[in-house]
């Protein structure tokens, strides 16, 4: 067994502690309203279930602490409304994490005017929350594991290099958003939090997010994920047997096998699941610039509204999403056993791993960008652009007005870019093997749509009109409805014991 596994091994907690502990699963009227409106709400954003209740901690936080910033109030209001969600159970609300969210409150209020934007600091601290209230510790230690591993098969030389592997595993392995990841750099720094460590976070945090190499690091380190994650899913599986796995090729591909078949036979509804919400939250979108933009311009400017184009429009994104998830692919028997082998590898031949045929070396194009570079570029860039003119001319073709094929383009590029993200969800046990990956004819055509797709989504989450609505106009009143009828509740509780004689 080489150190990295080792190591990992020592400090895994085999189902001991609070980790494995049910969720409380009981709720009453207040609760059942709370859940509700959360899943009404979380509808508005394409957001994966690990990040829901950070989300949901930094909401309540910015909206609380318009009101009031002292960190006693904010503790008793954010657990409420967290309990209300059904976020937290009754075992994770403890007097010791209370008092330990009440320092963390203090701790992050105290910064609230320094260097790094008052946002990113509430976002910081709902990460932090977010950690103390996951009882799932051993998770972190296999996303120090799979770091481990990766920084074997990078040779960039790039002096962050360290940084941007982090930065790539955590995102893509561990599955954080980029306000976990800040987190987990301040974190690095130890546990004594100043203003300076947090400044350095966030400059660190930074450098990583806008360097050139990232975007290139990350699809590396989704190319590795697969066996990596099915040897997490093994323990997780049954955290009591997994280090009797490990004691034998045959046994542990045994055990391997097995727990793969479970995760596949779950893969389908998590692609059912995702292209639901993606779907809803392009609709919801969808509607509000169909109805309020689409449909008044083109009665503004040509008279009326061409039906067909309307009809397209709405009716194009869930049909493009249910043919992209009919059309996903699990691995076949032979691409499983080849997973399976791979992840018994990995943890045999660690030391092993530098050696192989895949690792990633510097980028010759980004140091030698001579005559053939600038042609390709070039060559991109008409392509890039051709692709976009020709649905413009086929729209114009069909009837669509200039407004109608703006929607249309539009929505057909986040389409795209929500089909990209399921079809990843999809590839989690594909391994394709230490070969290069080569592109199909469909990628490549569909590669600038998609890029397009990926920058406008990022933009209609900052401008998601929808969810500015439920978080500042609807959200503060209907806590305080909802604050009066759970004190209501509790009353007639205390009556009914009052009352009823047994």
């Amino acid at each position: 067994m080489n150190h990295a596994l080792t190591a990992l091994v020592s400090r895994l907690s085999y189902g001991a502690g609070d980790n494995l502990k049910d969720r409380d699963t009981s709720r009453g009227f207040v609760e059942a309203v709370a859940q509700v409106y959360e899943r009404a709400r979380n509808a508005l954003e394409y957001r994966a279930d690990n990040l829901v209740r950070r989300a949901a901690i930094e909401r309540i936080l910015k909206r609380r602490m318009l009101l009031n910033n002292d960190p006693d109030s904010l503790t008793r209001h954010l657990l409420t409304e967290l309990r209300w969600a059904r976020y937290l159970s009754h075992e994770e609300i403890g007097k010791s994490k209370r008092q330990e969210l009440e320092d963390i409150l203090k701790k992050y209020s105290s910064h609230l005017n320094g260097t790094v934007p008052t946002e990113w600091i509430l976002k910081t601290a709902s990460a932090e929350i977010e950690e103390i209230f996951n009882l799932n510790t051993d998770y972190r230690q296999f996303t120090f594991f799979a770091f481990q591993v990766i920084k074997q098969k990078i040779a960039t030389g790039d002096k962050d290099l360290d940084l941007l592997v982090y930065f790539a595993v955590d995102k893509v392995y561990a599955g954080s958003d980029d306000e976990q990841i800040l987190y987990h750099i301040l974190r690095l720094a130890g546990e004594n939090f100043t203003k300076e460590k947090l400044e350095e976070a966030w400059k660190l945090f930074n450098l990583a997010k806008r360097h050139k190499d990232l975007p290139r690091i990350i699809k590396f380190v989704r190319r590795q994920m697969p066996p990596l994650i099915l040897m997490r899913d093994i323990y997780f599986y049954d955290p009591s047997e997994f280090k009797n796995s490990l004691s034998g090729q045959e046994k542990f591909e045994a055990k391997a096998q097995e727990v793969l078949e479970t995760q596949l036979s779950l893969m389908s509804g998590k692609v059912r699941t995702a292209g639901t919400r993606s779907v809803i939250y392009v609709f919801l979108t969808k509607m509000i610039l169909a109805f309020g933009l689409e449909v008044p311009l083109e009665t503004l400017f040509y008279g009326q509204v061409g039906l067909l184009p309307l009809a397209l429009n709405l009716s194009f994104p869930p049909v493009i999403m249910w043919i992209t998830t009919m059309q996903i692919r699990l691995p076949n028997k032979n691409e499983q056993t080849a997973l399976v082998s791979r992840t018994w590898t990995i943890l045999q031949n660690f030391d092993g791993l530098k050696d192989e045929a895949d690792v990633l070396r510097q980028s010759e194009s980004g140091n030698q960008r001579g005559l053939l570079y600038y042609i390709f570029s070039t060559l991109y860039l008409v392509f890039f652009v051709g692709i976009f003119v020709l649905i413009y001319s086929v729209l114009g073709k069909i009837g669509f007005s200039f407004f109608s094929k703006f929607i249309f383009i539009f929505f057909l590029t986040i389409i795209a870019f929500f089909a990209y993200r399921i079809v990843q969800i999809a590839k989690v046990y594909s391994w394709k093997g230490i070969r290069s990956e080569s592109s199909t004819f469909m990628e490549i055509l569909s590669l600038p749509i998609i890029a397009i797709g990926s920058r406008l989504s990022v933009g209609l989450s900052k401008l998601n009109f929808l969810a500015f609505a439920f978080d500042f106009i609807l959200e503060a009143p209907f806590k305080i409805i909802l604050g009066f009828v759970d004190g209501w509740v509790q009353f007639l509780s205390i009556k009914k014991e009052e009352q009823i004689i047994e």
